[in-house]
């Protein structure tokens, strides 16, 4: 152990004693070293990130309706489960959708082409929001907008595949984006997972079921009348 030790700052010294040229010659190997493991491991992440980028494209491409349930899990930063929701969602691109929560709380948002609609039920309170300035850059915008190139919006990086299922994480190009990442679990074109990160460091993270996909979905889901007597929040 002592000569461990004394080898040690025997090599320290020696390295010191090399000078400020010797020390830029370390920084540049140990940067070509890190270069060359990072390729390694590049190549290591099945499927190919073009390939990848492709499919997340299709996916949202072919995407016109989509009706499941779905199981939401909101995350402390220290990834301590603060509270799951359960309800059912409708979505028709372009910017409609129907997320009606039903457990614990009952809350509704809906958005019909124009305006978002949030609606609480135990306070009997509606806020009405403009669509373009709702959504901006948030996980809805990903789902509802009728963007086919997600490249456009987000930097795209391929995850560790599992078997049968593609994953990716996105993060929003728009620096006063509401949220700091997006990850997507695909089952060939099935949306398995929904996860993203808002600027608090919460985590939320969607499970879909009974999904229905580019099926017909009623019309009259995506309009919003506000109960007599609620109380009206017009956010611009």
């Amino acid at each position: 152990g002592l000569q461990l030790q004394k080898h040690g700052m025997n090599s320290g010294l020696q390295l010191q004693k090399h000078g400020m040229n010797s020390g830029l010659q370390l920084q540049k190997v140990i940067a070509m070293n890190l270069q060359r493991l990072f390729c390694c491991l590049l190549l290591l992440l099945p499927p190919n990130p073009l390939w990848a980028n492709d499919l997340l494209d299709s996916f949202l491409k072919d995407l016109r309706t989509l009706q499941a349930q779905f199981e939401q899990k909101l995350k402390s930063e220290k990834g301590d489960l603060l509270e799951t929701s359960r309800g059912q969602m409708f979505l028709q691109r372009p910017n409609k959708f129907r997320w009606d929560y039903q457990q614990p709380f009952k809350q509704l948002i809906v958005a019909d082409g124009d305006k978002v609609w949030i609606y609480d039920h135990d306070l009997d309170q509606v806020t009405v929001k403009n669509l373009k300035t709702a959504l901006g850059s948030t996980p809805a915008l990903l789902l509802s907008s009728d963007n086919t190139k997600i490249e456009q919006e987000f930097f795209v990086n391929v995850l560790s595949s599992q078997p049968g299922v593609n994953r990716f994480e996105l993060i929003p190009k728009d620096a006063q984006a509401q949220f700091t990442s997006i990850r997507l679990n695909l089952q060939g074109k099935k949306l398995q997972t929904f996860e993203f990160s808002d600027n608090l460091g919460q985590t939320s993270v969607i499970t879909f079921s009974q999904a229905k996909y580019n099926e017909a979905v009623d019309p009259d889901l995506f309009i919003f009348t506000p109960p007599a007597g609620a109380d009206m929040i017009q956010d611009k």
